[in-house]
């Protein structure tokens, strides 16, 4: 394996060494249906995959529809049984819904690879575990690459993104049917390349204005919650007057990259759900309320840290979404702190650029993206999601945070901390300490949960 000049594998070649058996265990000792809402993303994908794209009127085989029936409640309940599964082949008989309101939860572009990967195992076997794993396997491979192109790409933070990639949580999103892990990479991605823009502005190729409208695209693919980080397209760099002018017109791409996706969207997918499913009734009256008065947003978003954050970071670090399985707390507290101490001993963004006024701009962007999700996030839970009686804000999960993770972590102060001394050997990096517990951890979670279920 190939080493930088000081010996190390680097960052994105270790990445792959780990990902690979990682998310491999975790989908094969994850059952189906477990991670949060599979079957409404199994359901999707089998649609997109056989070309039906509408929201009326959508055929299923009889026995697929049934086994992916369950698509709520949040326990052990909803994960698909083996015995279902073992000898299962699709039906003849099919079954007509008069509507599909999956194609609400994301743009039908963002299952792609799933039914990509479903539609040419289809071509091969009517085994519905088969089909079903293969829906999986489109997702990990799409993250993985969005996670390997970032922290190959990225001039800051690649042992942060490493970490954020290797997370349990993270790799359950990413061995799951649904588009999340995706999401996650996705956003990664994104930060990765308005960092990269710090200090490279020169000649640019058609390919490279191709790439900024792709992350405006990207960003509506990856939910319309998450799209601040966008914001950094703002960040300092531009020295000369040609310089600016080339970013001004690289934001414009970026923008119009994500108005267009985003105007798509909600004519081919929202506009014909929203009379169906009542999107314009209470919940736009609740909008329109938190809109005219925003003080009542921030009550409870305050409400909401104060009363669930030690929650939803018992869920990242411990917790397998709708299996209701936790990790030892002892194992969740080593994984959190040797996180945080592979987060905090990172030289982060410091070296982008060279002058402090500078660096303290590009600061208060990233805090302004982290708000702005937060801000996004929580007001649509408020909206959609919270009784009128509810003094917080109801269905906000650890997970939520994951896509703006790696901003909110650029955002903490570093600590300078020496390389241990050896008597005559080499000096051990605390960060390589803290992230080899970190791995191990993460890999002891893995079987853990294995072999609780």
């Amino acid at each position: 394996m190939k080493r930088e000049h000081n010996g190390r594998i680097r960052i994105e070649r270790l990445f792959l060494l780990l990902y690979i058996p990682f998310v491999l265990a975790m989908t094969l000792v994850m059952p189906l249906g477990a991670p949060p809402d599979e079957q409404a993303h199994l359901r999707q994908i089998w649609l997109l995959s056989t070309g039906q794209t509408g929201t009326e009127n959508c055929v299923y085989p009889e026995n697929l529809r049934n086994l992916l029936a369950d698509s709520a409640g949040g326990t052990e309940a909803s994960v698909l049984k083996e015995e279902d599964l073992r000898t299962a082949r699709l039906s003849e008989a099919t079954v007509t819904e008069p509507g599909n309101e999956a194609t609400g939860i994301y743009p039908l572009a963002a299952y792609l690879p799933q039914s990509l990967i479903m539609f040419l195992t289809r071509l091969f076997t009517d085994k519905i575990r088969l089909l079903l794993y293969s829906a999986r396997i489109g997702s990990m491979l799409v993250t993985g690459l969005l996670f390997y192109f970032a922290i190959r790409r990225s001039p800051a933070g690649k042992t942060v993104l490493l970490a954020i990639a290797l997370l349990p949580l993270t790799l359950q999103e990413a061995a799951s049917a649904s588009c999340d892990g995706m999401v996650i990479a996705g956003i990664s991605w994104i930060t990765v390349e308005l960092l990269r823009r710090i200090g490279t502005i020169g000649r640019r190729t058609p390919g490279d204005s191709l790439r900024f409208a792709g992350m405006g695209v990207l960003a509506v693919l990856c939910k319309l919650t998450y799209a601040p980080v966008l914001l950094l397209g703002l960040m300092p760099g531009a020295s000369d007057g040609e310089a600016k002018k080339q970013k001004r017109r690289e934001n414009l791409l970026m923008a119009a990259g994500f108005l267009a996706a985003a105007v798509l969207w909600y004519v081919l997918s929202i506009m014909r759900l929203s009379a169906r499913q009542g999107m314009t009734g209470e919940a736009m009256n609740r909008l329109g309320r938190v809109l005219a008065n925003p003080l009542t947003l921030i009550g409870m978003q305050v409400r909401t840290l104060i009363h669930q954050a030690p929650g939803w970071i018992r869920q990242l670090f411990g917790v397998f979404g709708r299996l209701d399985v936790f990790s030892p707390w002892p194992l969740t507290i080593l994984l959190g702190v040797s996180f945080l101490g592979v987060a905090l001993t990172d030289a982060g963004t410091g070296g982008l650029l060279p002058e402090k006024k500078e660096r303290r701009k590009l600061l208060i962007l990233l805090i302004l993206a982290v708000l702005l999700c937060w801000t996004l996030l929580s007001g649509a839970l408020l909206v959609w999601w919270t009784g009128e009686d509810s003094a917080v804000i109801k269905g906000i999960q650890g997970r939520y945070f994951l896509p703006f993770l790696f901003c909110l972590l650029l955002c903490l102060p570093k600590v300078r901390i020496r390389s241990l001394e050896r008597d005559g050997k080499a000096p051990v990096n605390v960060q390589d300490i803290a992230l080899a517990v970190y791995l191990l951890c993460s890999a002891a979670t893995i079987v853990l949960l294995g072999i609780r279920l």
